[in-house]
């Protein structure tokens, strides 16, 4: 019987492209039923490979490959038990999480889901507003104002670019497309009352 850390490895090992995490799974058909790693065994071997910076994920569709200093051992070496500690999702990746879920919502919604300060999400949302990726939708009578999302993306919120001090753009981590920032409304508010 063949170990199932070994039979991955060194598929791993062997491929001169990403592997599939489907195929990663199949390379242990020849394992009997009762010793086969289930999904879920698999995935934390994976982690804990990928904590240990020995392998790559990359996403769409999700596949792995193996760092090129990795090939060098013949065996999976032990790795810890625990993959690396998750680095805490910064503010704007919560909002744009959020957001990518409710995709219509108002600032208390997104602020309760998000587990964000009402002030930093509405600087957010108007920054994704002033891009497109938002509209914002206000109806008569309600208390706070809403937004739906119009730019659905991946998983990976939008980053700010900037020239010099001015934010100018977001682009789409996902896709790469760059979107221009529209004026916000207090700067046209500011450019009318200077021009009377």
């Amino acid at each position: 019987m063949r170990d199932p850390a070994l039979a991955a490895w060194t598929v791993l090992r062997f491929a001169q492209k990403p592997v599939s995490l489907a195929d990663i799974l199949f390379a242990n058909d020849d394992v009997a039923q009762s010793a086969r790693p289930t999904l879920a065994d698999t995935i934390h071997l994976l982690d804990r490979w990928r904590g240990a910076g020995l392998i790559q994920r990359i996403e769409k569709p999700e596949c792995y490959i193996m760092q090129a200093e990795a090939r060098a051992f013949r065996d999976p070496p032990a790795v810890g038990e625990t993959a690396r500690e998750p680095k805490p999702r910064s503010t704007r990746q919560r909002i744009w999480s959020a957001v990518r879920v409710m995709r219509s919502f108002d600032l208390v919604e997104i602020c309760f889901a998000a587990t964000v300060e009402a002030r930093a999400a509405r600087r957010i949302l108007n920054e994704l507003t002033r891009a497109g990726f938002l509209t914002r939708t206000d109806r008569a009578g309600d208390d706070h104002p809403r937004w739906r999302l119009t730019r659905p993306s991946g998983p990976l919120h939008p980053r700010i670019e900037y020239a010099g001090r001015t934010m100018v753009a977001m682009v789409d981590r996902n896709s790469g497309a760059r979107f221009p920032l529209a004026p916000s409304q207090k700067i046209l508010a500011g450019e009318i009352n200077h021009v009377s």
